[in-house]
């Protein structure tokens, strides 16, 4: 009897271990599979790039997926940096140094971080004017099918005209392709109030060097501690820095605030019908 019990706990030790051991594979992978990750991605990097000054950064698991991501950058570009994604058993499944380099995505995505941080340089200074509830700014960015098929603004940087490593001038790409959205919070809201604070931020940012080409601006009143504020708002959706001067401004902020009630209306009468 004694012996029986010996054995089942055994057992029960073995099954604890395989147990703790499969959890603990599913989180963090294990030596043997990071060490065929490698491996692989070594290879890899020797047959397809031996002509590149390519560094296998660091082999990761990635838990959700169960697979592997080798990151692969070039010290003698700051744009050229991808993954290699592998299985546990060291099959490679993709290589994303076209989706990520030569696609442009990687120079959008310095060049799209180096604006919001001249905006948020903005936002964020003692001295701007204005209670905001939502401030920031992107520059608009498309690939060229979406931008041939008038999926994207007519605007947009076309993502297979950049050039890797360009060192590009960001005022001038927000000028052209910049966009703001603002939510402002002021006592009063009217057309007249937002066309004042329009040109006060439009001077902000002049005087500050940073260009934007269109701005989604909201005017509401301000809000409680519960982050709740009362009913009354002005917007204008899609708005041109360009039309952003004294003469006739309110006339063109009452059009553009009729504009984004009829598209939210047309929005609520869409959701109904399906």
């Amino acid at each position: 009897m004694k012996k029986a019990l010996k054995v089942i706990a055994f057992l029960a030790a073995l099954a604890l271990i395989f147990g703790v051991c499969s959890f603990a594979n599913s989180l963090i992978g294990n030596p043997v599979s990071k060490m065929l990750a490698t491996i692989t991605a070594r290879n890899h990097l020797e047959e397809h790039y031996a002509d590149r000054d390519f560094v296998l950064d660091r082999v990761t698991f990635n838990f959700k997926f169960g697979d592997y991501h080798a990151y692969v950058s070039s010290p003698s570009s700051e744009d050229t940096y991808f993954q290699l994604v592998i299985e546990m058993d060291g099959t490679l499944i993709r290589d994303e140094y076209e989706d990520s380099v030569l696609s442009g995505r990687n120079t959008a995505f310095r060049i799209r971080n180096a604006y919001r941080e001249s905006v948020d340089a903005v936002f964020e200074s003692t001295t701007f004017p204005y209670d905001t509830h939502i401030a920031y700014g992107d520059l608009v960015f498309a690939y060229q099918e979406y931008w041939d098929g008038g999926a994207a603004p007519e605007y947009a940087i076309v993502m297979e005209d950049l050039v890797l490593d360009k060192l590009y001038n960001v005022a001038e790409l927000g000028a052209s392709s910049g966009e703001l959205t603002v939510y402002l919070c002021d006592d009063t809201v009217s057309a007249e109030r937002l066309a004042e604070m329009l040109l006060g931020l439009k001077q902000v940012f002049d005087d500050a060097g940073v260009e934007f080409r269109v701005i989604d601006c909201v005017l509401e009143y301000p809000r409680s501690d519960d982050g709740i504020c009362k009913d009354g708002r002005v917007e204008v959706m899609n708005f041109l820095s360009s039309d952003i001067y004294e003469e006739g401004l309110t006339d063109r902020v009452r059009a553009s605030d009729e504009a984004a009630r009829n598209h939210y209306d047309k929005q609520d009468h869409e959701k109904e019908s399906e």
